[in-house]
C-alpha cells in the first residue's frame, strides 16, 4: 500500500493545521500577555544562566534554579525593603495635600459676588463630601470585586513565573527543534539568523532595563536636589514608564511638573509657577541625556534603527493594542528589519 501523501493532501493538511493553530491561539488569547512577559524576562535573565555555567561549570538545571530563586527574592525583598521608605514619602504627600485642603476649604468658606449674584462656595463644599461618601460607600461596596480581581492576578502572576522557569530551562531546546524543520542546506542560515534575532532582543531588553534604571535614578536624585515632593516615587515612577519609549517619559514629567506646580519645592523659596518651570527643565536635561547620549549608544548602534521610526511605530503600537505593543513593537521591528535583509540578500543572489 502506497502511504505517500500526492500534493494536494499535504497542503489541504497544512491548511489545517494553520487553521487550528489560529483557532488555538484565539482560544488561548488571555495568556499571550503572560506568556511574552514570561519570554521577555527569559530573554533577559538567560545571560546571567550562560555566566553560571561558564564561569563556575555548574549544571545548567542547577544555574536555572540559582537565578530563579535570586529573581524570586529580589521581587520579595524589594517591596520590603522599599515600602518604609515610600511610606515616609506619601506622608509628606498627605500632610502637604491636607494644607492645601485647608487652606481651600477657608477660601471656600467665603462668599463672592459676581455680576450682582452672591455664591456660596460652602454648598459646593458639603456636595463635594456628599459625593465623597457615596463614592467610598461605592467602594465598600466593591471590596469583594476588588479580592477577585487580586487573586485572579496573582493566579496571572504564578502562571507567568511557572512559564518563566520552563523558558529558562527548556529554552535552548526551542531553538533546536525550530531548526530540526529547516531543510538540511538551509540549516545552517536558518541558525544564524535566529541567533541574529536572539540577540537583537536580548541587546533591546537589557539595554532597556539600564536605561530604566539610569533614569529613575537621575529624576530621584535631581528631585531631591531642588526638593521636589516625593521625588523618589517620582523617579521611580520615571524609571517604570520610561520602559514605553517616548511617551513614558512625557507622562512621568507631566507627573512631576504637577506635583511641583501645585505643591512647591521643601526648602527652595521661590513660587510654585518658577518651581514647576525647573522640575521641568530638569525633566528635560534628563531625557535630553536619555536620548542624545544614552540610547543611541545603548540601542542604535545594536539595533540599526533610526530614532524616528522608533517614535512613530510606538505611538503607532500604542494607540491601536496599547501598552504591551508598544513595549514589543521596537524588537519586533529589528527582528523585520533583519528578515528583510536576509530575504532581500536571497532574492538579489
Amino acid at each position: 500500500m502506497n502511504t505517500k501523501w500526492t500534493e494536494t493532501t499535504k497542503y489541504t493538511v497544512i491548511v489545517a493545521l494553520g487553521l487550528v493553530l489560529v483557532w488555538l491561539i484565539w482560544i488561548a488569547r488571555p495568556l499571550i500577555g503572560p506568556v511574552v512577559i514570561s519570554a521577555l524576562l527569559a530573554f533577559t535573565l538567560n545571560p546571567l544562566v550562560t555566566w553560571l555555567c561558564n564561569r563556575t561549570r555548574m549544571n545548567h538545571n542547577i544555574a536555572v534554579v540559582v537565578v530563579y530563586t535570586l529573581l524570586a527574592v529580589l521581587l520579595v525583598a524589594i517591596p520590603i525593603v522599599a515600602t518604609p521608605y515610600l511610606v515616609r514619602q506619601l506622608a509628606g504627600f498627605s500632610e502637604t495635600v491636607n494644607w492645601v485642603l485647608d487652606r481651600t476649604g477657608l477660601l471656600f468658606s467665603r462668599s463672592f459676588t459676581v455680576a450682582g449674584i452672591t455664591m456660596f462656595p460652602s454648598d459646593w463644599v458639603t456636595n463635594i463630601d456628599q459625593f465623597v461618601a457615596e463614592s467610598v460607600a461605592t467602594i465598600a461596596g466593591n471590596t469583594l470585586n476588588f479580592l477577585a480581581t487580586f487573586t485572579g492576578n496573582m493566579i496571572w502572576v504564578l502562571i507567568t513565573m511557572v512559564t518563566l522557569f520552563y523558558l529558562l530551562k527548556d529554552g535552548s531546546r526551542l531553538k533546536q527543534n525550530m531548526l530540526k524543520l529547516a531543510p538540511p542546506s538551509l540549516r545552517q542560515e536558518w541558525e544564524q539568523l535566529l541567533t541574529d534575532i536572539d540577540h537583537a532582543w536580548g541587546a533591546f531588553l537589557r539595554g532597556q532595563l539600564l536605561l530604566m534604571l539610569i533614569v529613575g535614578v537621575l529624576a530621584a536624585l535631581g528631585g531631591v536636589a531642588i526638593g521636589l515632593p516625593g521625588a523618589v516615587i517620582l523617579g521611580v515612577l520615571a524609571g517604570l514608564l520610561d520602559i514605553v519609549p517616548s511617551l513614558g517619559p512625557a507622562v512621568s514629567g507631566v507627573a512631576a511638573i504637577t506635583v511641583g506646580m501645585v505643591l512647591g519645592s521643601t526648602y527652595l523659596n521661590i513660587p510654585n509657577g518658577w518651581f514647576g518651570l525647573i522640575v521641568a527643565g530638569l525633566y528635560f536635561v534628563v531625557q535630553q541625556i536619555e536620548n542624545i547620549w544614552l540610547r543611541p549608544q545603548i540601542m542604535s548602534n545594536r539595533l540599526r534603527l533610526h530614532p524616528g521610526i522608533i517614535f512613530v511605530g510606538v505611538v503607532g503600537a500604542l494607540a491601536i493594542q496599547g501598552i504591551l505593543a508598544a513595549l514589543l513593537i521596537v524588537p519586533i521591528m529589528a527582528t523585520a528589519s533583519i528578515l528583510g535583509r536576509y530575504f532581500y540578500s536571497k532574492l538579489t543572489d
